[in-house]
């Protein structure tokens, strides 16, 4: 089936560390995961920056990791921020670090993440997450090449290497006036764009493989391989997740499995991932793009059961854009009663528990 690169020892305990970590060295069998495999090998000789695009699940992280796992700062710290896990009044100070009375709360002073990474890796993913005001102050650390703790008037050098992924369209961002352009082009230096699931199929099974093997060494699944059949069946369907999902239903098929094989797998239905049967008016050109869209994210949430973190799964978007959408509704009196907080039945963890599971699907799991 597929096969883990080892170090060339012959006892194959190069294959267990490399599944252990989770690397990208692995010899995939589709041509143009070689191709940017390669790719990624001729970055890891620069400083300059890379910009990693995908959609959610197709492994951004990791070629984020191989990129500085092949550099010559692969002994020094690699630092990841998920732009879109902080507030805006959190991000300059978990970036930059701050004083103590910087602010109320800071009792004590602290480093940021670009300090901590000192001249090792800085990955700032879900880039295009980051608030207008955030772009302005990264784009000016990135030209100077220094930046302050919040609270201090030192100056402190910019050594390490800064690398930055997003699932969503920088260029269109930019045309919407969503992201800086000066900023698109200053973190657009070096592109990866690594391809979905579907159009790679020849990956499946090494990656079967190297799933089967990771949780074989977690010490908690047993199982060796996948039947026949269910290697037919994970050939076929499309993984709308990626390679997230993948994990999942494996992982999922793990635990279910009876014996030392994986005979049936579960998949969501294909309606789940596409567009929803939301009912909107037949005039849509009455209506203007802002009210559609808020008529298609209060009907997302209704039919997840209100589990906000489910509906920003299935609509392609970040938690935090959904709360700061829902945060404009509120302040326009626009949010109904049923869609506060305060009213969510599930919370965000549910969401990675199920994997790719329908938000139907979740609700029955959790009744």
């Amino acid at each position: 089936m597929a096969r883990v690169e080892g170090n060339g020892s012959g006892n194959g305990s190069g294959n267990l560390r490399e599944v252990r970590k989770g690397s990208l060295r692995v010899i995939f069998q589709s041509r143009v995961m070689k191709t940017l495999m390669q790719r990624a090998q001729h970055f890891a000789r620069s400083s300059a920056a890379v910009l990693i695009n995908g959609e959610s699940g197709t492994g951004k992280e990791l070629f984020a990791r191989e990129i500085h796992r092949q550099s010559f700062r692969a002994e020094k710290p690699y630092v990841q921020v998920n732009c879109a896990a902080l507030s805006e009044q959190l991000i300059e100070s978990e970036l930059f670090g701050h004083e103590v009375g910087a602010f109320t709360g800071a009792v004590a002073s602290r480093a940021g993440r670009l300090e901590e990474a000192k001249d090792g890796t800085l990955l700032l993913d879900e880039i295009g997450e980051l608030p207008m005001p955030s772009q302005s102050k990264l784009l000016r650390v990135l030209e100077e090449r220094q930046y302050q703790r919040v609270g201090s008037n030192r100056q402190l050098d910019v050594q390490a290497r800064i690398v930055t992924a997003t699932n969503r369209e920088l260029g269109l961002e930019v045309q919407e006036k969503r992201f800086r352009e000066d900023l698109w082009h200053r973190l657009n230096v070096l592109t990866l764009t690594i391809p979905p699931l579907r159009d790679r199929r020849d990956d499946i099974p090494l990656l079967v493989d190297f799933f089967l093997k990771r949780f074989q060494l977690e010490g908690e699944q047993r199982v060796e391989r996948v039947s026949s059949s269910v290697m037919r069946q994970l050939l076929q369907y499309s993984w709308p997740g990626n390679v997230r999902q993948l994990r999942n239903s494996i992982l999922r098929g793990c635990v279910l499995a009876t014996s030392t094989e994986i005979t049936s797998i579960e998949f969501p239905s294909e309606s789940d991932w596409r567009e929803l049967d939301f009912q909107v008016p037949d005039s849509l050109n009455d209506l203007p793009l802002e009210e559609i869209e808020r008529r298609v994210i209060m009907s997302r949430i209704s039919r997840c059961g209100g589990n906000k973190s489910a509906a920003a799964e299935t609509l392609g978007v970040t938690a935090r854009t959904l709360r700061n959408k829902m945060d404009r509704y509120r302040k326009l009196g626009l949010m109904n009663d049923e869609c506060d907080p305060q009213h969510d039945r599930f919370h965000s963890g549910d969401v990675t528990a199920y994997g790719a599971m329908s938000p139907s699907r979740m609700a029955h799991r959790h009744s």
